[in-house]
């Protein structure tokens, strides 16, 4: 499986995946290079560079370089380090650009996303692991005890106070049942399924897989368990509430604050 961050180094030149994308047999037909044992030992070299921790926001320095094939050819075998730091290079221009997306507040990395007078904020990776909770119900759940009680709950309403928008919070069931009802109120809270179709263009894919608030189904069909979450693939499954994944919050302001706020930068 190919790996964030990866490419393709040639004999004169490196060329990154495009977003969303990490598939090195894509890039090369997209090349017009055939993907071929005789091309791998005379064409090119399958290259990724590794998220220390998997944190994309980490210093590209500390990534780990990998070559994703058996054998290469000779011109890489003679100067491999000059090929190494062409690859490095490359990431690094690609990472500058790349967070440009993204806001820094509360210490965190967000992606901002616009709706109307509102703007959502998720975050770009997750808080923690967590068990979702005794039962598939987000409103007494684990994460959602462990979100409104969270330290950056505290610092946003600290930074943001009365401009930071309650959140509501469907959790109607994947078979439209509509046992738990809405969570209201709450000002940091894991996204919905129903979030995750309108904005998930705009989310970033990240590498854990992280909880979303919608169960499989409820009490009423006989289910308390399953649950809801994304894989890093952008890909969406369901998991026993006790399982361990990841909790990526996200909160909402009104669109027109930024005007006044010292503690949010753009990450250049």
């Amino acid at each position: 499986m190919c790996q964030f961050k990866s490419g393709i180094i040639l004999k004169n030149k490196v060329v990154l995946t495009p977003k969303g994308n990490e598939s090195h047999s894509d890039l090369l037909e997209s090349l017009g290079i055939a993907d071929t044992h005789m091309n791998a030992t005379k064409t090119f070299v399958r290259a990724e560079l590794i998220p220390k921790n998997n944190d994309r926001m980490s210093d590209v320095k500390d990534w780990r370089y990998k070559v994703d094939q058996d054998i290469v050819p000779d011109w890489y075998e003679k100067d491999p380090e000059r090929y190494v730091q062409e690859f490095r290079n490359a990431v690094e221009k690609y990472m500058e650009d790349w967070k440009k997306n993204f806001k820094f507040i509360c210490g965190h990395y967000w992606t901002s996303v616009t709706d109307g007078n509102l703007t959502y904020y998720f975050l770009n990776g997750i808080l923690k692991k967590s068990e979702f909770g005794k039962t598939n119900n987000y409103a007494d759940s684990y994460v959602r005890n462990y979100l409104v009680n969270s330290e950056l709950a505290a610092e946003l309403k600290k930074e943001f106070g009365d401009k930071l928008v309650p959140i509501s919070l469907d959790l109607t069931s994947m078979d439209g049942f509509k046992d738990y009802g809405t969570v209201e109120g709450d000002i940091l809270a894991i996204p919905n399924i129903q979030l995750l179709m309108k904005f998930g263009e705009n989310i970033p894919l990240i590498e854990d897989l992280y909880w979303l608030a919608n169960p499989n189904q409820t009490p009423k069909r006989g289910d308390s368990r399953y649950v809801q979450y994304v894989c890093s693939d952008g890909d969406v499954s369901y998991g026993r509430c006790v399982y361990g994944r990841g909790v990526r919050p996200f909160f909402i302001l009104q669109s027109d604050i930024f005007g006044s706020c010292d503690n949010v930068t753009d990450s250049q």
